[in-house]
């Protein structure tokens, strides 16, 4: 069946190893990018929204426990939904301290009436004992609506 592509966006706070300050990964998280996607009739009933994203991650003490999730919230308001989540265990060895890892998800059937949709990239440690990390680049996140031509 056909397909159109109704909105794509990127958000690239960094995009090399090293292009910017590194960011700590707290217990609880932090924001590492975020991208607004715009789905507003006319448009197909349900679409889906493709979530692709990479962040380069350095392990710093012990074997931490690295949480990357994907929040989604519709116009601005209301709690942040947690739509994906994936788990990372880099290790803190000489030849191995550096890690870029890649990740892809589908939100499916979002509403033509969805409005204006917030995804946020965040990236977060394990509590102690596990270890330290930091986010040392890169880091890209990109949408893409889609929606079918019925």
């Amino acid at each position: 069946m056909p397909e159109i592509i109704l909105d794509y966006k990127a958000s690239e706070p960094s995009n090399q190893t090293g292009g910017g300050a590194p960011i700590a990964l707290p217990v609880g998280g932090v924001q590492l990018a975020d991208l607004g996607i715009f789905i507003v009739p006319p448009v197909p009933i349900s679409n889906r929204i493709e979530l692709k994203g990479t962040v380069g991650l350095q392990a710093l003490t012990g074997n931490p426990v690295v949480f990357i999730r994907i929040f989604r919230q519709v116009n601005g308001m209301g709690p942040d939904v947690e739509i994906y989540n994936d788990r990372f265990t880099p290790e803190i060895a000489p030849a191995e301290t550096f890690y870029t890892t890649s990740f892809h998800t589908i939100d499916f059937n979002v509403s033509a009436a969805t409005g204006f949709i917030v995804y946020k990239l965040r990236g977060e440690v394990l509590a102690a004992p596990a270890g330290t990390a930091q986010v040392v680049g890169p880091i890209s996140f990109t949408g893409l609506a889609v929606g079918n031509i019925d």
